[in-house]
């Protein structure tokens, strides 16, 4: 039994980010809180008990990433929607993922093995892409007004994402030559 909550947690955090979909676009902004923290735990959770337990396999492996990319490209985007966080964020966060996930998929067109393996970067970058999510959102149910802090938050997610995407590429630079022969 204990060897499926990681993937049990994974598949949560896609059926949660789904559901944060309508309590955000109809203003339900104190429930939309409430479902975002346990997705985010259950982000935390999920990696803790696979290392924990030493619970490993291909589904979780494939399983974690995904529902990592679709949980903050919804947050990201609902955020961004109802004028919580500056659009070019979302821009920058979309795009990294999506520069990601086309490697691992062209890497599994064109035969070739990856092993994917989370860089600290990426869970530093994680860390705080989902720390600026809950700050705005405490700030918007708490009715603070900080200024400049969606700015200064939005600055320190674009520079850890650009970074985290850098790293993933000096990583895998090795990749170019066995993609594009």
């Amino acid at each position: 039994m204990l060897k499926h909550v990681p993937n049990c947690l994974s598949l949560s955090r896609i059926i949660l980010s789904f559901l944060l979909i309508p309590l955000v676009l109809n203003n339900y902004i104190a429930l939309g809180s409430i479902v975002f923290a346990i997705a985010a735990v259950s982000d935390f959770l999920d990696g803790y008990c696979a290392r924990k337990f030493k619970i490993t396999s291909s589904l979780g492996a494939a399983l974690d990433p995904l529902a990592d990319k679709i949980f903050m490209v919804v947050a990201y985007s609902l955020w961004a929607y109802a004028e919580f966080i500056p659009v070019y964020v979302v821009h920058v966060v979309i795009c990294r993922d999506l520069l990601i996930l086309s490697a691992v998929l062209l890497c599994r067109y064109r035969g070739v093995n990856l092993p994917i393996n989370p860089l600290i970067s990426s869970k530093i970058n994680t860390t705080i892409q989902m720390l600026f999510l809950s700050l705005i959102l405490a700030c918007k149910l708490l009715a603070m007004n900080i200024p400049y802090l969606a700015d200064a938050g939005a600055m320190m997610v674009c520079v850890s994402t650009f970074y985290s995407g850098a790293d993933y590429a000096q990583k895998y630079r090795w990749l170019w030559s066995k993609l594009f022969k």
